[in-house]
């Protein structure tokens, strides 16, 4: 009897792991989009670099813009930005016509999550895992962001938000202050590229060049110093979009880029 009753426990004791196992993955579709076939478009930046550089998957990309009233992206600064990423991601198209004025979201300032909670409600394309077609999400708020000086951020994998206000704030007539369009194709480039990846989160450095507490490359005049993607920068600019150093296309180049 004592044996059976062991032998008893034992099976239910496994019967309830089984269970347990199962059903924990079955939730493993928590961090996904709609969709359980989704690919996890909730990640950090630069988790994604390689599906953003390489067309060994997704041969295209969709990029959907929402933004706030009065805070629709120039077409200048679209097309710096869809010049910058025919220029470095192998992809056989690259889309930014999706554009949708989304309602205010009634704040001087908007925190990370915030954003995030944002693109909850507003974001309708997620990448699926079986398909080729990566999606990513565009997002331009009518407010600044919790640290006031800082124009855009990468806060997911496929997800970047800008602060639209702040940026026409800070614009104005060249030689005096850099014009809106200027300010936008500048910020627009440096947030994508650390979801492709800079400075070494996603694809890893070739040659030391990372910023001692964050992800920014230390070669002055590089597009992804510091400084890019603040209001300080923009206090003395030249006029001009700055390039990326040798040392990120470098970085670029062996994870599956040009």
């Amino acid at each position: 009897m004592k044996l059976f009753k062991r032998l008893t426990l034992v099976v239910v004791t496994l019967s309830l792991s089984i269970i347990t196992l199962s059903c924990s993955d079955s939730s493993t579709g928590s961090d996904l989009g709609n969709d359980p076939m989704e690919f996890n478009s909730k990640a950090a930046p630069g988790d994604s670099a390689r599906s953003f550089l390489t067309a060994n998957q997704y041969t295209s990309i969709e990029v959907e813009i929402d933004y706030m009233p009065g805070h629709e992206p120039t077409q200048e600064g679209l097309n710096s930005l869809q010049t910058f990423l025919e220029e470095r991601l192998n992809k056989q198209s690259i889309s930014l016509t999706n554009q949708t004025q989304i309602s205010s979201g009634d704040q001087s300032s908007y925190s990370i999550n915030d954003i995030r909670a944002l693109e909850e409600e507003h974001r309708d394309n997620f990448t699926k895992a079986s398909g080729n077609t990566l999606h990513v999400y565009f997002l331009v708020l009518d407010g600044e962001y919790e640290q006031p000086n800082v124009l855009g951020v990468a806060y997911w994998n496929t997800s970047v938000a800008f602060m639209g206000k702040r940026m026409e704030d800070i614009s104005g007539e060249p030689p005096v202050s850099p014009s809106e369009e200027k300010i936008e194709s500048t910020v627009f480039r440096h947030e994508f590229g650390h979801n492709m990846g800079l400075v070494d989160i996603g694809s890893p450095m070739q040659t030391d060049h990372k910023t001692s507490g964050s992800a920014h490359c230390t070669t002055d005049g590089c597009l992804m110093e510091p400084s890019v993607r603040t209001t300080d920068f923009f206090s003395n600019f030249s006029g001009s979009i700055p390039p990326l150093d040798d040392l990120c296309i470098d970085d670029l180049q062996a994870n599956g880029g040009k």
